[in-house]
């Protein structure tokens, strides 16, 4: 009966902390989308067409030109 106990309590401490780290990503969620919306129109006016067209689908993005469009190796 004294490890039931136990276990109950460590649920809901673990219960605790979800719930602590859920109400976390929710803010730093809700920031990232205002710091998005802010630059995006700034980023975007100094890109390039084509790096504006990278930015929109992510298609080597990363800065990665030797990758084909699956990801393979084009270099050779």
């Amino acid at each position: 009966m004294n490890n039931t106990k136990v276990l109950e309590a460590t649920v809901k401490e673990l219960q605790g902390q979800l719930h602590a780290a859920y109400s976390r990503i929710s803010v730093l969620t809700d920031e990232l989308n205002k710091y998005k919306s802010k630059y995006r129109e700034e980023v975007d006016a100094r890109f390039d067409q084509k790096m504006k067209q990278k930015s929109m689908t992510e298609l080597n993005y990363d800065g990665n030109e030797t990758r084909g469009r699956y990801g393979e190796d084009e270099s050779v």
